[in-house]
């Protein structure tokens, strides 16, 4: 069958199923099974194989049954870098870039950078990238997440990044200090867990998503071991649901002089942002 002909074919059965950008999904799909790129694919006319349509029709459905595309795919974009993922690890979001734009910005010249919840490594490894002088260290609680963030630091090679098995600032000595802290840790209230899209819900990993105390269990037992952590001068982001921006400022005001929010690439309050 001629590439064109089977796209439109997967394209009717994502858009049946109530695939919203059936069009792009079905071209991606197929150029990851044909092994090209999607404009390499669009004006191909050689004849699929069977093969090739059976792994296609494969991906159509995972994605039919609700998976993330970019698990299907194995990857995601993060600012400029491409990131592996897949079962086990958190997909990042465009708008937690903006806790890499705010790290790069106040970091000094030669600092001390640490990522708390890591992840697949997107912030971390993306200010070891923008920040080569910079020093750079991440804890991730979850085996499996911590895997994909190895992966990830070995492909973008950048091997000086110091990634640990962990919980908060557990896995780092006692006495070691930051200049600059970012956490995007688990937010999402655990009466939620009903009410999110099917591809999070039923895929993403819970560790990552959700917690206690309104979602904001997490983020409060990182503040307060956060003071012992921060050099002098140091700053730290913290990303959370617009709801408990506030709530969150007024438990850090009782620990640092200087607290503000700062709003996400939608306009919505999404970082709490410290001074020390």
């Amino acid at each position: 069958m001629i590439p064109g002909n089977f796209r439109n074919i997967l394209r009717q059965k994502l858009e049946s199923a109530g695939v919203e950008n059936s069009g792009q999904e079905s071209l991606w799909f197929c150029a990851a099974a044909a092994g090209l790129s999607p404009a390499e694919f669009s004006v191909s006319e050689r004849d699929l194989s069977d093969s090739v349509m059976s792994q296609a029709e494969t991906y159509v459905q995972r994605r039919i049954n609700g998976e993330p595309l970019q698990y299907i795919l194995g990857n995601e974009y993060f600012g400029d870098l491409e990131f592996l993922v897949g079962p086990g690890v958190l997909i990042p979001r465009p708008e937690t870039y903006f806790m890499v734009e705010f790290a790069t910005a106040c970091l000094p010249h030669g600092g001390v950078f640490c990522e708390l919840g890591t992840g697949s490594g997107a912030v971390a490894l993306s200010v070891a990238s923008l920040r080569r002088d910079v020093s750079v260290f991440a804890s991730e609680i979850s085996p499996e997440a911590m895997q994909w963030a190895l992966k990830n630091r070995k492909n973008l090679d950048l091997p000086a990044v110091d990634i640990r098995l962990g919980s908060f600032f557990d896995p780092f000595p006692s006495d070691m200090k930051f200049d600059c802290v970012a956490a995007n840790l688990p937010y999402i209230p655990e009466s939620e867990q009903p009410h999110l899209q099917k591809e999070v819900r039923d895929f993403e990993p819970a560790r990552a998503l959700f917690a206690a105390d309104s979602g904001m269990a997490d983020i409060k037992v990182a503040l307060q071991c956060l003071p012992e952590r921060l050099l002098p001068g140091g700053q730290a982001i913290f990303e959370g649901g617009s709801e408990q921006m506030e709530p969150l400022k007024i438990f850090a005001e009782k620990l640092f002089p200087r607290v503000s929010i700062a709003n996400d690439l939608f306009g919505r309050p999404r970082f709490l942002i410290i001074q020390s």
